[in-house]
Protein backbone atom coordinates (compact mmCIF):
# COMPACT_ATOMS: atom_id res chain seq x y z
CA UNK A 1 0.00 0.00 0.00
CA UNK A 2 3.06 2.30 0.73
CA UNK A 3 4.18 1.94 -3.08
CA UNK A 4 0.42 3.02 -3.90
CA UNK A 5 0.30 5.98 -1.63
CA UNK A 6 3.46 6.93 -3.41
CA UNK A 7 2.23 6.54 -6.78
CA UNK A 8 -1.15 8.55 -6.17
CA UNK A 9 0.79 11.58 -4.60
CA UNK A 10 3.10 11.41 -7.79
CA UNK A 11 0.03 11.66 -9.73
CA UNK A 12 -1.63 14.18 -7.82
CA UNK A 13 1.36 16.98 -8.38
CA UNK A 14 2.30 15.79 -11.77
CA UNK A 15 -0.68 14.25 -13.70
CA UNK A 16 -3.02 17.44 -14.29
CA UNK A 17 -5.94 14.92 -15.14
CA UNK A 18 -5.63 12.51 -12.05
CA UNK A 19 -5.56 15.57 -10.15
CA UNK A 20 -8.84 16.65 -11.89
CA UNK A 21 -10.52 13.65 -10.77
CA UNK A 22 -9.31 13.85 -7.33
CA UNK A 23 -10.38 18.11 -6.93
CA UNK A 24 -13.86 16.96 -8.78
CA UNK A 25 -14.58 14.52 -5.94
CA UNK A 26 -13.72 17.00 -3.37
CA UNK A 27 -10.81 14.51 -1.90
CA UNK A 28 -7.12 14.59 -1.67
CA UNK A 29 -4.53 12.48 -2.37
CA UNK A 30 -3.51 12.11 1.82
CA UNK A 31 -7.44 10.56 1.90
CA UNK A 32 -6.35 7.19 0.20
CA UNK A 33 -4.49 5.29 3.55
CA UNK A 34 -6.28 2.03 2.55
CA UNK A 35 -7.10 -0.67 -0.39
CA UNK A 36 -10.69 0.24 0.94
CA UNK A 37 -10.29 3.66 0.51
CA UNK A 38 -9.69 3.75 -3.09
CA UNK A 39 -13.48 3.41 -3.39
CA UNK A 40 -12.99 7.43 -2.42
CA UNK A 41 -11.83 7.94 -5.97
CA UNK A 42 -14.42 7.73 -8.73
CA UNK A 43 -13.92 5.06 -11.58
CA UNK A 44 -11.87 6.14 -14.48
CA UNK A 45 -14.02 4.41 -17.22
CA UNK A 46 -12.14 3.97 -20.53
CA UNK A 47 -14.60 4.84 -23.17
CA UNK A 48 -14.28 8.28 -22.12
CA UNK A 49 -10.71 8.13 -22.68
CA UNK A 50 -10.98 9.32 -26.30
CA UNK A 51 -13.01 12.26 -25.28
CA UNK A 52 -10.89 13.10 -22.16
CA UNK A 53 -7.74 12.71 -24.52
CA UNK A 54 -9.22 15.05 -27.01
CA UNK A 55 -10.14 18.18 -24.43
CA UNK A 56 -5.79 17.06 -23.26
CA UNK A 57 -3.87 15.64 -26.10
CA UNK A 58 -2.39 13.58 -26.07
CA UNK A 59 -3.36 11.35 -22.97
CA UNK A 60 -5.93 13.32 -20.94
CA UNK A 61 -3.65 14.55 -18.27
CA UNK A 62 -3.32 11.09 -17.05
CA UNK A 63 0.58 10.50 -18.00
CA UNK A 64 3.23 12.25 -15.67
CA UNK A 65 6.06 11.96 -18.49
CA UNK A 66 6.25 14.16 -21.15
CA UNK A 67 5.39 12.89 -24.53
CA UNK A 68 8.81 13.63 -26.05
CA UNK A 69 10.79 11.51 -22.87
CA UNK A 70 8.35 8.14 -23.51
CA UNK A 71 10.08 5.65 -25.51
CA UNK A 72 7.20 5.02 -27.81
CA UNK A 73 3.43 6.50 -27.99
CA UNK A 74 0.86 4.00 -30.08
CA UNK A 75 -2.59 4.44 -31.19
CA UNK A 76 -5.33 1.82 -30.15
CA UNK A 77 -9.23 2.24 -32.36
CA UNK A 78 -11.01 4.91 -30.26
CA UNK A 79 -8.75 6.74 -30.65
CA UNK A 80 -6.99 6.15 -28.03
CA UNK A 81 -3.39 7.19 -27.30
CA UNK A 82 -1.19 4.85 -25.05
CA UNK A 83 2.30 5.60 -23.79
CA UNK A 84 5.32 3.67 -23.58
CA UNK A 85 7.46 5.77 -20.86
CA UNK A 86 10.63 2.87 -20.59
CA UNK A 87 11.25 0.60 -23.02
CA UNK A 88 11.99 -2.69 -20.06
CA UNK A 89 8.79 -4.71 -19.91
CA UNK A 90 6.88 -1.95 -19.67
CA UNK A 91 3.41 -3.67 -19.38
CA UNK A 92 4.87 -6.16 -17.14
CA UNK A 93 3.87 -9.61 -19.48
CA UNK A 94 7.23 -11.49 -18.52
CA UNK A 95 5.50 -13.01 -15.49
CA UNK A 96 3.00 -14.61 -17.71
CA UNK A 97 5.30 -15.71 -20.58
CA UNK A 98 7.97 -16.91 -17.89
CA UNK A 99 5.11 -18.93 -16.17
CA UNK A 100 4.24 -20.49 -19.41
CA UNK A 101 7.69 -21.60 -20.04
CA UNK A 102 9.34 -18.85 -22.39
CA UNK A 103 12.64 -18.31 -22.18
CA UNK A 104 16.09 -18.49 -22.79
CA UNK A 105 16.80 -20.73 -25.79
CA UNK A 106 13.30 -19.93 -26.84
CA UNK A 107 12.87 -18.39 -30.44
CA UNK A 108 9.18 -16.97 -30.44
CA UNK A 109 6.94 -15.83 -32.95
CA UNK A 110 5.25 -12.97 -32.09
CA UNK A 111 2.33 -12.56 -34.23
CA UNK A 112 0.78 -9.72 -33.20
CA UNK A 113 0.65 -6.11 -34.77
CA UNK A 114 3.73 -3.40 -34.41
CA UNK A 115 2.09 -0.79 -36.39
CA UNK A 116 0.23 1.87 -33.77
CA UNK A 117 -1.53 -0.61 -31.77
CA UNK A 118 0.81 -1.51 -28.75
CA UNK A 119 0.14 -5.34 -28.55
CA UNK A 120 3.57 -6.51 -30.82
CA UNK A 121 6.04 -4.60 -28.43
CA UNK A 122 3.82 -5.17 -25.61
CA UNK A 123 5.16 -8.95 -26.26
CA UNK A 124 8.69 -8.45 -27.80
CA UNK A 125 9.48 -6.55 -24.64
CA UNK A 126 8.25 -8.83 -22.24
CA UNK A 127 10.15 -11.66 -24.33
CA UNK A 128 13.46 -9.91 -24.25
CA UNK A 129 12.83 -9.39 -20.40
CA UNK A 130 13.12 -13.19 -20.18
CA UNK A 131 16.55 -13.54 -23.25
CA UNK A 132 14.25 -15.57 -25.75
CA UNK A 133 14.99 -14.72 -29.36
CA UNK A 134 11.99 -13.04 -30.96
CA UNK A 135 10.67 -13.14 -34.63
CA UNK A 136 8.32 -9.28 -34.91
CA UNK A 137 6.01 -11.64 -37.48
CA UNK A 138 3.08 -9.26 -37.13
CA UNK A 139 -0.10 -10.11 -38.46
CA UNK A 140 -1.58 -11.83 -41.95
CA UNK A 141 1.03 -13.46 -44.60
CA UNK A 142 0.14 -16.45 -43.25
CA UNK A 143 2.82 -18.87 -46.03
CA UNK A 144 5.60 -16.71 -44.89
CA UNK A 145 4.45 -17.55 -41.22
CA UNK A 146 5.30 -21.15 -41.74
CA UNK A 147 7.95 -21.06 -43.53
CA UNK A 148 9.93 -18.66 -40.85
CA UNK A 149 8.00 -21.25 -38.77
CA UNK A 150 9.82 -23.94 -40.02
CA UNK A 151 12.97 -22.50 -41.28
CA UNK A 152 14.07 -21.16 -38.27
CA UNK A 153 12.72 -23.40 -35.80
CA UNK A 154 10.55 -21.42 -34.12
CA UNK A 155 9.72 -23.18 -30.90
CA UNK A 156 6.92 -20.68 -29.29
CA UNK A 157 3.99 -18.90 -30.37
CA UNK A 158 2.46 -15.75 -29.25
CA UNK A 159 -0.64 -14.05 -30.82
CA UNK A 160 -4.76 -14.98 -30.96
CA UNK A 161 -5.79 -18.31 -30.66
CA UNK A 162 -7.92 -18.00 -34.20
CA UNK A 163 -4.61 -16.90 -36.08
CA UNK A 164 -2.99 -19.73 -34.46
CA UNK A 165 -5.81 -22.00 -36.24
CA UNK A 166 -5.26 -20.53 -39.82
CA UNK A 167 -1.24 -21.27 -39.30
CA UNK A 168 -1.98 -25.07 -38.19
CA UNK A 169 -4.24 -25.69 -41.04
CA UNK A 170 -1.66 -24.22 -43.45
CA UNK A 171 1.21 -26.40 -41.84
CA UNK A 172 -1.14 -29.77 -42.70
CA UNK A 173 -1.73 -28.16 -45.94
CA UNK A 174 1.72 -28.41 -46.95
CA UNK A 175 2.02 -32.00 -45.53
CA UNK A 176 4.15 -30.74 -42.77
CA UNK A 177 4.43 -32.78 -39.51
CA UNK A 178 4.28 -30.84 -36.06
CA UNK A 179 7.34 -31.96 -33.41
CA UNK A 180 9.51 -32.65 -37.12
CA UNK A 181 9.64 -30.54 -39.90
CA UNK A 182 8.06 -27.97 -37.15
CA UNK A 183 9.22 -28.17 -33.68
CA UNK A 184 6.97 -25.71 -32.01
CA UNK A 185 6.23 -26.54 -28.49
CA UNK A 186 4.59 -23.91 -26.44
CA UNK A 187 1.86 -20.93 -26.90
CA UNK A 188 0.77 -17.98 -25.53
CA UNK A 189 -2.40 -16.98 -26.40
CA UNK A 190 -4.53 -13.50 -25.48
CA UNK A 191 -7.03 -11.42 -26.92
CA UNK A 192 -9.45 -13.68 -27.51
CA UNK A 193 -12.17 -16.38 -26.04
CA UNK A 194 -9.57 -19.32 -26.53
CA UNK A 195 -12.00 -22.30 -26.69
CA UNK A 196 -11.88 -25.91 -24.96
CA UNK A 197 -11.66 -27.12 -28.81
CA UNK A 198 -8.91 -25.00 -29.76
CA UNK A 199 -6.77 -25.97 -26.85
CA UNK A 200 -7.67 -29.67 -27.12
CA UNK A 201 -6.14 -29.83 -30.87
CA UNK A 202 -2.83 -27.74 -29.86
CA UNK A 203 -2.39 -30.10 -27.15
CA UNK A 204 -3.14 -32.88 -29.27
CA UNK A 205 0.12 -31.79 -31.49
CA UNK A 206 2.37 -31.39 -28.39
CA UNK A 207 1.64 -27.77 -27.85
CA UNK A 208 1.23 -26.69 -24.47
CA UNK A 209 -1.05 -23.79 -23.85
CA UNK A 210 -1.48 -20.89 -21.64
CA UNK A 211 -3.52 -17.87 -21.77
CA UNK A 212 -3.56 -14.32 -20.45
CA UNK A 213 -5.19 -11.35 -20.04
CA UNK A 214 -4.39 -7.50 -20.34
CA UNK A 215 -4.82 -4.82 -21.65
CA UNK A 216 -3.29 -1.79 -24.15
CA UNK A 217 -3.78 0.69 -20.97
CA UNK A 218 -2.85 -1.88 -18.21
CA UNK A 219 -0.83 -4.05 -19.66
CA UNK A 220 -0.87 -7.79 -18.22
CA UNK A 221 -3.65 -8.04 -15.65
CA UNK A 222 -4.00 -12.09 -15.11
CA UNK A 223 -2.72 -15.26 -16.59
CA UNK A 224 -3.09 -19.03 -16.63
CA UNK A 225 -0.67 -20.96 -14.14
CA UNK A 226 -2.16 -24.27 -13.83
CA UNK A 227 -2.01 -24.46 -9.77
CA UNK A 228 -5.76 -23.49 -9.78
CA UNK A 229 -8.97 -22.92 -11.75
CA UNK A 230 -9.23 -19.65 -13.86
CA UNK A 231 -6.59 -16.69 -14.25
CA UNK A 232 -4.25 -15.66 -11.38
CA UNK A 233 -4.02 -11.65 -10.80
CA UNK A 234 -0.70 -9.87 -11.50
CA UNK A 235 1.43 -8.72 -8.60
CA UNK A 236 2.41 -5.86 -10.63
CA UNK A 237 -1.29 -3.96 -10.39
CA UNK A 238 -4.20 -3.70 -7.95
CA UNK A 239 -6.87 -5.34 -9.39
CA UNK A 240 -10.58 -5.24 -8.34
CA UNK A 241 -14.13 -6.36 -9.24
CA UNK A 242 -16.78 -3.48 -8.58
CA UNK A 243 -20.43 -2.55 -9.40
CA UNK A 244 -20.64 -0.99 -12.85
CA UNK A 245 -22.73 1.66 -12.22
CA UNK A 246 -21.52 2.26 -8.24
CA UNK A 247 -17.94 1.17 -8.29
CA UNK A 248 -18.05 -0.36 -5.21
CA UNK A 249 -15.83 -3.77 -5.02
CA UNK A 250 -18.41 -6.95 -5.20
CA UNK A 251 -17.00 -10.09 -4.02
CA UNK A 252 -19.95 -12.05 -5.12
CA UNK A 253 -21.07 -12.13 -8.93
CA UNK A 254 -20.05 -10.70 -12.28
CA UNK A 255 -18.56 -7.15 -12.40
CA UNK A 256 -16.29 -4.43 -13.65
CA UNK A 257 -12.47 -5.20 -13.73
CA UNK A 258 -11.17 -2.09 -12.07
CA UNK A 259 -7.45 -1.88 -12.42
CA UNK A 260 -4.82 0.65 -10.42
CA UNK A 261 -1.31 0.48 -11.80
CA UNK A 262 1.34 1.11 -9.60
CA UNK A 263 3.44 3.64 -11.82
CA UNK A 264 4.45 6.66 -11.63
CA UNK A 265 4.99 7.37 -15.13
CA UNK A 266 1.43 6.74 -16.26
CA UNK A 267 -0.13 5.99 -13.28
CA UNK A 268 -4.02 4.92 -14.17
CA UNK A 269 -6.04 4.65 -10.78
CA UNK A 270 -9.37 3.22 -10.44
CA UNK A 271 -9.04 2.41 -14.27
CA UNK A 272 -12.24 0.83 -15.40
CA UNK A 273 -11.43 -1.23 -18.17
CA UNK A 274 -14.84 -2.05 -19.73
CA UNK A 275 -14.20 -5.76 -19.16
CA UNK A 276 -16.60 -8.00 -17.19
CA UNK A 277 -15.62 -10.61 -14.64
CA UNK A 278 -15.74 -12.24 -11.48
CA UNK A 279 -13.34 -14.15 -8.81
CA UNK A 280 -13.31 -17.76 -8.50
CA UNK A 281 -15.48 -19.21 -5.44
CA UNK A 282 -12.92 -19.62 -3.10
CA UNK A 283 -10.39 -17.25 -4.47
CA UNK A 284 -11.75 -14.09 -4.51
CA UNK A 285 -8.84 -11.03 -4.73
CA UNK A 286 -6.67 -14.11 -6.31
CA UNK A 287 -8.14 -15.41 -9.19
CA UNK A 288 -10.60 -14.46 -11.75
CA UNK A 289 -12.74 -16.47 -14.32
CA UNK A 290 -11.88 -14.70 -17.55
CA UNK A 291 -13.34 -12.05 -19.84
CA UNK A 292 -16.90 -12.87 -19.70
CA UNK A 293 -18.07 -9.76 -21.61
CA UNK A 294 -18.42 -6.26 -21.58
CA UNK A 295 -19.54 -3.19 -19.87
CA UNK A 296 -19.82 -1.03 -22.37
CA UNK A 297 -20.73 -0.86 -26.62
CA UNK A 298 -16.91 -2.40 -27.15
CA UNK A 299 -16.73 -5.45 -28.87
CA UNK A 300 -13.25 -7.10 -29.35
CA UNK A 301 -13.13 -8.53 -32.81
CA UNK A 302 -9.69 -10.30 -33.65
CA UNK A 303 -8.13 -8.40 -31.06
CA UNK A 304 -9.38 -4.91 -32.11
CA UNK A 305 -11.94 -2.98 -29.80
CA UNK A 306 -14.36 -2.08 -32.53
CA UNK A 307 -17.22 0.51 -30.90
CA UNK A 308 -20.25 1.55 -32.05
CA UNK A 309 -19.67 5.03 -32.33
CA UNK A 310 -16.89 4.80 -34.77
CA UNK A 311 -19.03 2.38 -37.44
CA UNK A 312 -21.70 5.39 -36.96
CA UNK A 313 -19.33 8.15 -37.75
CA UNK A 314 -17.44 6.32 -40.76
CA UNK A 315 -20.77 5.35 -42.05
CA UNK A 316 -23.11 8.75 -41.77
CA UNK A 317 -19.95 10.40 -43.36
CA UNK A 318 -19.39 8.10 -46.39
CA UNK A 319 -23.22 8.57 -46.70
CA UNK A 320 -24.99 5.37 -45.09
CA UNK A 321 -26.81 6.20 -41.89
CA UNK A 322 -29.13 2.88 -41.27
CA UNK A 323 -27.02 -0.15 -40.62
CA UNK A 324 -25.88 -3.06 -38.13
CA UNK A 325 -22.87 -4.81 -37.36
CA UNK A 326 -22.88 -8.43 -36.46
CA UNK A 327 -19.78 -10.07 -35.28
CA UNK A 328 -19.96 -14.06 -35.40
CA UNK A 329 -17.18 -16.73 -35.18
CA UNK A 330 -17.06 -18.82 -38.11
CA UNK A 331 -14.73 -21.90 -37.93
CA UNK A 332 -13.15 -20.67 -35.12
CA UNK A 333 -12.24 -17.21 -37.08
CA UNK A 334 -14.25 -13.53 -36.07
CA UNK A 335 -15.48 -12.03 -38.64
CA UNK A 336 -17.88 -8.70 -38.49
CA UNK A 337 -20.93 -8.56 -41.63
CA UNK A 338 -22.21 -4.64 -41.91
CA UNK A 339 -25.43 -4.83 -43.10
CA UNK A 340 -26.48 -1.34 -44.62
CA UNK A 341 -29.43 -0.02 -46.31
CA UNK A 342 -29.05 2.34 -49.22
CA UNK A 343 -30.76 3.04 -52.48
CA UNK A 344 -27.61 3.52 -54.45
CA UNK A 345 -26.12 0.54 -53.74
CA UNK A 346 -22.36 0.47 -51.51
CA UNK A 347 -19.12 2.56 -52.72
CA UNK A 348 -16.67 -0.40 -53.58
CA UNK A 349 -14.16 1.75 -51.89
CA UNK A 350 -16.48 1.79 -48.51
CA UNK A 351 -14.31 -1.35 -46.75
CA UNK A 352 -11.35 -0.25 -47.09
CA UNK A 353 -12.67 3.02 -45.33
CA UNK A 354 -14.12 1.34 -42.78
CA UNK A 355 -11.08 -0.92 -41.73
CA UNK A 356 -9.00 1.92 -42.18
CA UNK A 357 -11.14 3.00 -38.57
CA UNK A 358 -11.99 0.06 -37.11
CA UNK A 359 -8.54 -2.46 -38.02
CA UNK A 360 -10.57 -5.20 -38.91
CA UNK A 361 -11.69 -6.31 -42.29
CA UNK A 362 -15.78 -6.31 -42.45
CA UNK A 363 -18.38 -8.31 -44.88
CA UNK A 364 -20.46 -5.42 -46.24
CA UNK A 365 -24.16 -6.68 -47.52
CA UNK A 366 -26.93 -4.39 -48.99
CA UNK A 367 -30.05 -5.12 -47.38
CA UNK A 368 -33.60 -3.91 -48.10
CA UNK A 369 -35.20 -0.66 -47.02
CA UNK A 370 -36.55 -1.06 -44.23
CA UNK A 371 -35.31 -4.41 -42.10
CA UNK A 372 -33.43 -2.41 -39.80
CA UNK A 373 -35.66 -0.95 -37.61
CA UNK A 374 -34.42 2.31 -35.97
CA UNK A 375 -34.42 1.33 -32.32
CA UNK A 376 -32.26 -1.87 -33.17
CA UNK A 377 -28.89 -2.01 -31.54
CA UNK A 378 -25.97 -0.89 -34.13
CA UNK A 379 -23.89 -3.27 -33.14
CA UNK A 380 -24.07 -7.01 -31.86
CA UNK A 381 -22.24 -9.98 -30.80
CA UNK A 382 -23.65 -13.36 -31.57
CA UNK A 383 -20.77 -15.52 -31.36
CA UNK A 384 -21.10 -18.27 -28.85
CA UNK A 385 -18.19 -19.94 -27.30
CA UNK A 386 -17.94 -22.97 -25.00
CA UNK A 387 -16.57 -20.97 -21.90
CA UNK A 388 -14.80 -23.39 -19.29
CA UNK A 389 -16.36 -23.57 -16.02
CA UNK A 390 -14.50 -21.94 -13.26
Amino acid sequence: MERLQEVIHHAYENASGFKRRLDDACISSSDIQTLIDLEKIPVLKKDRLPELQSADQPFGGFAAVKPNEMERIFMSPGPIYDPQTTGKDFWRFSEALKTAGFGRGDIVQNTFSYHLSPAGFMFDSALRELEATVIPAGTGNRELQIQIMKDVRVTGYVGTPSFFSLLLEAIEEKGWELGNDVVLNKAFFTAEMLTEQMKKMCEDHGISVYEGYGTADCGCLAYEDKLGPGLRITDSAIVQICDPQTGLEVTDGEGEVVVSLIDKSYPLIRFGTGDLSRWVKGYEGKRIAGVLGRVSDGIKVKGMFVREKQLAQVLNEAGYPVFQAVVTNERGQDQIKIFIESEEGLNPELASKIQNVIRVKPILELTASGSIKKDDKKLLDKRNYELKRV
